[in-house]
């Protein structure tokens, strides 16, 4: 049983967030191919007039704040807990954006344009989102281009600074863990009996009310 809005199989939860910000790229750069493979420092892909614009997703982290209270699911209101879900998770998606070219005006046009466009909208348009965070509603994706911030890209030590111009852009997505259905059954009966400790037998204790006063009232 998997939430609305999230896949049965996990693999595809990062793959639908790299979808849908390709499907948001293509319509902000549409004269320049856009590749999500890796490629060498001499990128083969870029031809003598064209542009690539590669992206690299490189980082996926939880946020701090993300978690919020345990979810009970009824089948009525009236009716025993049937499923337990965990809170909704919202993931840091980080990405590296490079524009591979023989000009730099062309490689650094493409850019601008993905800062232009990412500029104009907080969220990927929910045309552009995979189907998948359909149950989200709208809105489901936020972007940020350029952060102030970037999470670090990883690399060595002894590796030289790319000789290009790179652009960070960040997706935040929502993931909904599955609903855990493996639950204890609920108990037919409860038994409140008290029973005294260390008395013979064991008997039930039994309480005998107490006697209020009477209150009589005398004529005079």
């Amino acid at each position: 049983m998997a939430g609305p809005g999230i896949r049965r199989d996990d693999e595809a939860v990062m793959d639908s967030v790299t979808l849908s910000l390709e499907a948001w790229l293509r319509r902000c750069v549409p004269d320049a191919a856009l590749s999500c493979e890796e490629a060498g420092p001499d990128d083969a892909g870029a031809d003598a007039t064209g542009v690539v614009l590669r992206v690299c997703l490189y980082d996926v982290r939880e946020e701090d704040r993300s978690r919020g209270g345990r979810m009970f699911l009824r089948d009525a209101a009236d009716a025993p807990v049937s499923a337990r879900m965990e809170p909704v998770r919202i993931l840091q998606y980080s990405y590296r954006l490079t524009a591979h070219g023989p000009r730099w005006s062309a490689r650094q046009r493409v850019l601008g344009q993905v800062i232009t466009a990412g500029a104009a909208t907080p969220c990927l348009p929910d045309d552009t989102v995979d189907a998948s965070f359909s149950g989200f509603g709208t809105g489901a994706l936020p972007l940020v281009v350029a952060p102030a911030a970037p999470v670090p890209f990883p690399q060595a030590v002894s590796d030289a600074p790319p000789p290009w111009p790179v652009l960070h852009v960040v997706v935040m997505a929502p993931l909904r863990p599955p609903a855990d259905t493996a639950l204890a059954p609920a108990p037919d009966r409860v038994d409140l009996g008290a029973r005294r400790s260390g008395s013979p037998g064991g008997g039930t204790r039994r309480t005998v009310p107490r006697q209020r006063p009477r209150i009589e009232e005398q004529g005079r």
